[in-house]
């Protein structure tokens, strides 16, 4: 169930009119939410519920058979739990990765070994609701939250629908409680929920589809094209897949305030980023704060010498690589985004204003740029592909200039509404315009994701980690 399809407005509107016919009544509406959330899960394949369900169990159980005291047994408990799911993600998204890879590592000493490929459906959202349920486990362990015996309003923080699939990753710190209490309904949320489900759907089909449509062209067969175009094609994907995520986590957080749901936020306009670190900080905000809090800092962070500092952040970025797809390109992808940060660990600290102004925009762009450039990675379709598409920047022509025309008549205004509402959530979330005017834009983006969303039906990019 695609959020930009009307499947999804079908589903979302009898939701939230049953939720708020159950206010205060809080058993039954998280009784209601887990059946809605394991419909919506369930609308891509029945037979992974199970899945989610033994991640569910396992997790609750688990925490509460923990004493609070971070004894062996304690350890025992957590560290099962963690071996259990870290093992099911790797079946289902890692076994032909690393079985390829050591097939390959054999043939370089004329060893051929003769084994089976496995194929293995991967459950749509597994990397993010099995990060979800680790961080409860260890949350648990180090005593910084207490274990809940509601297992309803467990299940619902584990497979909430909105976020379910590609994010944003919740801590149960913030999530958690939120089921744990009877809420009222707020009219002012609501109508920001709206707005920012418009935005998101404005962003995915508007902006992302058109893009992505020319960066299939240009990296279908790179040797078609020269070199502009290869940069042109990084450029482009850069933006299509920054406003497809970044468009379902509005929607994601939109549907959320509807039922008066928090979640928090996962970009931060990171295209108005002036260095790399910045940019960091602001993109994927949940998968980073997740990589920092379980990963990063346990390591040491930076608190071992600059050395062990470089160390930590290269192992953080090539995991968070993997992360995204079991594929050494995504390894590259991480890898080379780590050491764009490793300046950041020898020089000053340098104390940046929130937001960017106009004459930031010479590093915003060349942060951009070196960005997309890395992205190139994360699009190809493997070695092979990253490695032509590398050859054509290299080597390729010059002389030709790829051609701009439609991409750049939707990325300009999207650029622009994204820079003058920057110091806002997102950019529709107060309008400095008569209600007339704002009406004309609301009902403007409508008709363009309506007309536009007719003829093509590409999937969210995230949906497939």
């Amino acid at each position: 169930m695609q959020f930009d399809s009307y499947t999804y407005a079908l589903f979302l509107l009898p939701v939230f009119f049953v939720y708020w016919a159950l206010q205060r009544r809080l058993k039954w509406q998280n009784l209601f939410l887990l059946a809605a959330s394991y419909v919506f899960y369930g609308w891509w394949d029945w037979r992974m519920l199970g899945l989610i369900l033994l991640t569910t169990l396992s997790t609750w159980g688990s925490a509460l058979l923990m004493r609070g005291d971070r004894s062996s047994h304690d350890k025992l408990c957590a560290t099962a739990n963690i071996v259990l799911n870290v093992g099911i993600l790797a079946v289902f998204k890692y076994l032909n990765f690393f079985r390829d890879s050591l097939v390959d590592f054999l043939n370089l000493f004329g060893i051929t070994p003769d084994w089976p490929t496995l194929r293995i459906l991967l459950p749509v959202g597994i990397s993010f609701y099995t990060f979800q349920a680790i961080s409860y486990t260890i949350d648990v362990f180090r005593s910084e939250i207490k274990p809940t015996r509601d297992v309803v309003a467990f299940g619902v923080f584990i497979a909430f629908f909105p976020q379910l699939v590609a994010g944003p990753i919740e801590r149960a710190s913030n999530l958690l409680p939120q089921f744990l209490r009877t809420k009222e309904f707020d009219y002012g949320t609501a109508v920001v929920g709206m707005r920012q489900i418009l935005w998101g759907l404005a962003k995915k089909i508007i902006v992302a589809d058109t893009v992505g449509y020319y960066v299939d062209q240009l990296l279908y067969n790179p040797y078609y094209y020269a070199a502009p175009s290869m940069i042109w094609a990084g450029i482009l994907f850069a933006v299509q897949i920054y406003a497809d995520f970044s468009g379902y986590s509005d929607i994601a957080i939109g549907s959320a305030k509807l039922l008066n749901i928090k979640l928090r936020a996962n970009f931060r306009y990171p295209f108005f980023s002036r260095n790399m670190k910045e940019l960091w900080q602001r993109w994927h905000i949940s998968l980073m704060t997740w990589f920092r809090h379980y990963i990063y800092f346990p390591l040491g962070g930076s608190r071992r010498g600059k050395w062990q500092t470089v160390i930590n952040i290269m192992i953080v970025f090539a995991l968070s690589g993997l992360w995204h797809g079991a594929d050494w390109t995504f390894v590259i992808w991480g890898t080379v985004n780590g050491l764009l940060l490793l300046p950041f660990v020898f020089l000053p600290r340098q104390t940046l204003s929130e937001h960017a102004s106009l004459r930031d925009l010479p590093r915003c762009l060349l942060t951009f740029f070196l960005f997309a450039m890395v992205f190139l990675a994360f699009r190809a379709n493997g070695i092979t592909h990253l490695g032509e598409i590398c050859d054509v920047i290299v080597n390729g022509s010059w002389r030709q200039r790829p051609v701009f025309g439609q991409p750049l008549f939707c990325m300009v205004p999207f650029f622009l509404i994204e820079w003058l509402g920057r110091k806002q959530e997102f950019p529709l979330e107060r309008l400095p315009f008569p209600t007339v005017v704002r009406w004309l834009i609301y009902w403007s983006l409508l008709a363009g994701i309506s007309i536009l969303s007719l003829d093509r039906n590409m999937q969210f990019i995230y949906f497939q980690f």
